[in-house]
């Protein structure tokens, strides 16, 4: 068997430089994308540890433990009312359909709904009977809650180190309590039983404590709820007559109790120990990564026009979604966790603070008005990043959209101060048969001051009418005083959202068509 020379086998070096060449070329990209992840990952280390440097300088809060260094001490009434909670027991009607309370008309005014005989969800038509049976099988329980509810602590124990897996199952049943509080309270306003209508009241407003030490956005959220909800009630309470003034005043304390924008800072420094908290997570977990980047897809799939152009032409290939699919987690997911998960960290806690600080001034000076430019300005900014930083930078629960909480903070502070101004109008009726010509007429002897509008920084907008009634309002979310204006804003056409209005004004008792046209759709639908 013959066995061919070596020098056979050798390539002409012509050949073997094309060779080099070639490869070169191909193995150059994928060095060079190497590299350049590699500088990404130190340079994304490098800024979060100077960052988070500048920030402890500062006196921020950045761990679990001094977040928990903040939380009261005492006996805990949490627990017994979350189990208590469990044992109330659902009917036709509670708690997923409470009767209504202060539907809007057209003309901004309000359906006094205790005095309407039924009402209506869907095809089912509510009476008061059935809902005084339903109360009255849950009274010892609702009870018991309200005990609880005075104790000194109300604390969840949220664990912050879970980070994305921490469980926040007591926030529905807590919103869930509130209807419960408010539809007993209807129910005695309905009966004329007013002095048993004001247990629920208070217990309904003092249900927002079961969140407030959560101290994190999604329980400032429910916590909000709570307080919009309770506002309607006491609306509705107020249009009753036959109130004691002592009742009122120990009404108008429960509300003065609460202190919503001190809970948005804390809210606020709890989020951003969570949103920090969540990456070592990442870090550890590619799995974990994918359903925090791409998770909501499932429930919220996005437009086609939303998603990226490579995608929508992948996803239009044979097996198009699994391959998007596959790329996301497998790829995407590995190298973003390498490369880009401290730089997205570190923007976190930079846009945390940044809220912060706006949430912190506005807070001090008692207004939105710098606030809301500045959020416009992120918000411009947010909604213009271009490839290179929507790869670092995916946010699948925007920064940005936390800032709406800022806003809804300071909304239902507002909501409170014009409900506190309220119970006060009425207690000063009250006591001297007439409205005050002024606000600074229930000072000292129902307010201690007249409260603030936070939409401008400026005391809560009244004024006396000719018939002898009042006109009670903030400016509004433009910031502008319309004297009292309830007409739509230009765009909006949803009559229930006050704030949908020039002014946010308390509303007046509806007239007798307005309350006929109210019954007339309700039978409608």
């Amino acid at each position: 068997m013959s066995t061919a020379p070596a020098e056979t086998a050798k390539l002409p070096p012509r050949v073997k430089r094309r060779l080099k060449i070639i490869l070169l070329v191909l193995l150059a990209p994928w060095v060079l994308l190497l590299l350049f992840l590699l500088e990404e990952h130190f340079r994304g280390k490098i800024s979060l540890a100077h960052y988070k440097r500048q920030l402890i300088a500062k006196g921020e809060k950045l761990t679990v433990a001094e977040i928990n260094a903040q939380k009261p001490t005492g006996e805990n009434g949490a627990p017994e009312i979350m189990a208590a909670i469990k044992e109330l027991q659902e009917d036709a009607i509670l708690p997923k359909y409470p009767p209504p309370a202060m539907k809007l008309t057209p003309a901004g005014r309000a359906v006094v709904c205790f005095r309407e005989g039924n009402w209506l969800e869907g095809t089912e038509t509510n009476d008061w009977d059935q809902l005084a049976s339903e109360i009255a099988t849950n009274r010892a329980t609702l009870d018991r809650i309200r005990v609880a509810l005075q104790m000194p602590v109300l604390d969840n124990n949220l664990d912050f180190s879970q980070g994305i897996n921490m469980s926040f199952s007591h926030l529905a049943p807590t919103k869930s309590l509130a209807r419960w509080f408010g539809a007993e309270a209807q129910l005695a306003l309905n009966e004329g039983e007013l002095h048993d209508a004001l247990e629920p009241l208070v217990a309904q407003i003092r249900t927002a404590r079961l969140v407030a030490e959560d101290r994190i956005i999604i329980s400032q959220l429910v916590l909000l709820a709570i307080a919009a909800i309770a506002r309607t009630e006491v609306w509705e309470a107020l249009q009753a007559e036959g109130w004691h003034e002592e009742d009122l005043a120990r009404l108008q304390q429960a509300w003065e109790g609460q202190n919503i924008v001190a809970t948005l800072l804390s809210s606020l420094e709890g989020e951003r120990v969570f949103m920090d908290s969540e990456f070592p997570v990442l870090r550890r977990s590619n799995e974990d990564t994918f359903k925090t980047l791409f998770g909501l897809e499932e429930y919220l799939p996005p437009d086609d026009s939303e998603r990226p152009r490579w995608e929508r032409a992948v996803r239009k290939l044979p097996w198009g979604e699994q391959i998007a699919a596959f790329f996301k987690q497998q790829i995407y997911c590995r190298v973003w966790r390498f490369a880009w998960l401290d730089q997205d960290n570190c923007r976190a806690l930079e846009r945390m603070q940044w809220l912060l600080d706006i949430a912190r001034a506005a807070v001090a000076q008692k207004s939105f008005g710098a606030a809301r430019h500045a959020i416009d300005v992120w918000d411009t900014e947010a909604s213009n990043r271009n490839l290179y930083d929507r790869l670092r930078f995916p946010e699948p629960i925007s920064v940005t959209a936390l800032s709406g909480v800022v806003k809804r903070s300071l909304r239902i502070e507002t909501e409170r101060s014009i409900v506190i101004s309220s119970i006060a109008l009425k207690r000063y009726d009250l006591s001297h048969g007439k409205s005050p010509a002024s606000l600074d007429s229930l000072a000292p002897e129902f307010l201690s001051s007249v409260p603030t509008d936070y939409l401008d920084g400026k005391p809560i907008k009244y004024h006396l009418n000719q018939d002898g009634s009042f006109t009670l309002y903030s400016v509004g979310d433009d910031g502008k005083d319309d004297g009292g204006d309830p007409s739509l804003l230009p765009g909006k056409t949803n009559l229930q959202i006050l704030w949908d209005r020039k002014d946010f004004v308390w509303p007046a008792p509806a007239l007798p068509e307005e309350i006929e046209a109210y019954r007339k759709e309700m039978q409608k639908n």
